[in-house]
């Protein structure tokens, strides 16, 4: 786990900058969203904002996707460069938000912010909804005249040729 103190290293510095290497272990993958085989390579520049913190973020590694057509499985190189603000999570009871904001994600303590969380939010965030082995899938492969579901072969008789 990769915690940083945000407050101790701005009070000496106004830009941080470190390399780190975060396990699969360490990141917890949602299973449905695929699987990390090795670590991941992670670059992050942080630099102090009014209100909050921008964070750069350049991640790479190889994710294991299931393709979504003919379910094998495949392997998905990432490199993305990500850049964040961030800021503590807001404290009244009503925040407006403007388009801006949008980028922006939260974290509870500046004492202890946690890089694994942010990074694993990122990786989430650029896995596609329909993974594809290839863009030209064809899916799963069928047998001449076999239906997947034999429920709607009564259709077929609708079909003129």
């Amino acid at each position: 786990m990769v915690t940083l103190n945000l407050r101790e290293i701005f009070k000496r510095r106004s830009k941080f900058t470190g390399f780190y290497r975060i396990s699969p272990k360490e990141l917890l993958l949602p299973a449905d969203m695929g699987e990390l085989m090795e670590p991941v390579n992670v670059y992050v520049e942080i630099t102090k904002e009014k209100g909050g913190y921008r964070v750069h973020l350049e991640i790479e590694g190889s994710l294991t996707l299931e393709c979504s057509r003919c379910l094998s499985l495949f392997a998905r190189d990432m490199s993305l460069s990500e850049d964040i603000r961030i800021e503590p999570y807001p404290t009244k009871d009503i925040v407006h938000i403007k388009p801006k904001d949008l980028d922006v994600s939260f974290f509870e303590d500046e004492e202890s912010f946690d890089l694994v969380n942010l990074v694993r939010e990122q990786i989430i965030l650029s896995i596609p909804i329909k993974p594809l082995c290839d863009p030209q899938c064809k899916g799963i492969p069928l047998e001449e005249g076999q239906s997947i579901d034999i429920r709607f072969s009564a259709l077929k008789k609708f079909i003129k040729e």
